[in-house]
């Protein structure tokens, strides 16, 4: 019998483990000797993989656009990598 909260069996990828794999399928789809059959589910695999680090990316902009407040209202601030802090 188990207590307490359920965690997930199989948390989703961080965006760097999501990265390496598109990575890996892009050098796959790269090798010239790959079959087509092979090709095309890398393809469909390397889509599935992108809409995910989208989703991430998507989820990191929402969180910073609620850390950012000025008052009482949150606002969006635009990162400037040339500002030093």
């Amino acid at each position: 019998m188990s207590t307490g909260k359920k965690k997930a069996e199989s948390p989703s990828p961080d965006f760097q483990s999501t990265m390496e794999s598109i990575e890996k399928l892009l050098e796959k789809l790269e090798n010239t000797e790959t079959p087509l059959e092979d090709s095309l589910a890398s393809f469909e695999q390397g889509i599935t993989l992108i809409r995910r680090a989208q989703a991430q990316l998507t989820d990191a902009e929402q969180q910073v656009k609620l850390l950012v407040e000025n008052g009482d209202e949150p606002r969006a601030t635009p990162f400037d990598e040339t500002e030093e802090p």
